[in-house]
């Protein structure tokens, strides 16, 4: 039988060690691996579940999960108490989640039974699958909404309740801009601007209270957010059903003409109604210009 060299018999000798054991060289146990994949259908459903059951509570105020561990957050006695699974073992664990009056919600009506086809989504969105967590949290004042991160970061990309992705916009395209100017202003009978910032967001003002308007804005690749902003001498209300999808990008084309800019190089629009103005007038500038146009796409002098 031929001989086994000396430095290959030590080598098999800690193979074997190692693989008794279950340690390093160094003689460190190494991590037992996962015995769950969520975003394996279902898996992250059931976890979620199962960390509630362990806090005892339909409280939750955060839920972070990746391919590997699963964390959440719920509210006990005005603080927040977080609950991991980590290693097949879940636990309470130190957390940076502080309770401030975020909105409750119950992650069992999240369209959590699919992972990995949201992080498949997302990942289509932003070109990267790397280090994709889900987050499910209060947005902004009640609004909450799924988002999937990456690390390194990306843009997070933003889900419904029911798994719906929030999709980009056009506010030039009037098929793109129609959901969008239906959402800003939802539920208003009146608004005193309607318009759109430089960065392509979609925005409505609705009075609030003396001095003061309630901004809802809807960002190209974010969820809708509302702001309170002082404001004296507030604009005449008027009508939100004057100004439709087709409206605002007729006057965003004629004031392109008018001005002889481009579109995309660079748009705002405001439109409101002053006491001296028989209708809302939009105020457009192309490109470093500016024009004012009726709803009906007629330039007025300046």
């Amino acid at each position: 039988m031929p001989r086994i060299a000396p430095w290959i018999a030590a080598v098999v000798a800690i193979a074997m060690a190692t693989t008794l054991c279950g340690c390093t060289p160094t003689g460190q146990p190494t991590d037992p691996p996962s015995t769950i994949d969520l975003t394996r259908v279902s898996a992250a459903r059931s976890m979620v579940e199962e960390l509630m059951a362990a806090a005892g509570s339909t409280r939750v105020i955060s839920v972070e999960v990746t391919r590997t561990e699963a964390r959440l957050a719920v509210a006990s006695d005005q603080k927040a108490v977080t609950y991991a699974w980590r290693d097949d073992t879940i636990s309470t664990v130190d957390s940076d989640i502080d309770y401030v009056g975020q909105a409750i919600f119950d992650p069992r009506t999240f369209a959590l039974d699919d992972l990995g086809d949201l992080f498949a989504r997302a990942a289509t969105e932003v070109g990267s699958d790397l280090g994709q967590k889900l987050q499910i949290v209060d947005y902004d004042d009640g609004r909450i909404y799924m988002s999937v991160t990456t690390n390194p970061e990306t843009r997070p990309v933003f889900f419904t309740t029911d798994g719906e992705l929030i999709t980009s916009f056009d506010a030039a395209d009037p098929a793109s801009l129609a959901p969008v100017l239906a959402a800003v202003v939802a539920g208003a009978d009146q608004v005193t601007r309607v318009g759109i910032d430089s960065d392509g967001s979609v925005y409505a003002d609705v009075p609030a209270g003396a001095n003061q308007t309630m901004r809802t804005t809807r960002a190209p690749q974010f969820p809708l957010r509302s702001r309170l902003r002082p404001e004296t001498n507030q604009p005449t209300t008027f009508d939100p059903e004057l100004v439709d999808a087709a409206t605002i990008t007729g006057m965003l084309e004629r004031a392109a003409r008018h001005l002889d800019k481009p579109l995309d190089s660079g748009v705002t629009m405001s439109i409101q109604r002053l006491e001296a103005d028989a209708e809302p007038v939009a105020t457009v500038t192309v490109g470093g210009r500016t024009a004012r146009l009726t709803l009906s796409g007629v330039v007025l002098k300046q």
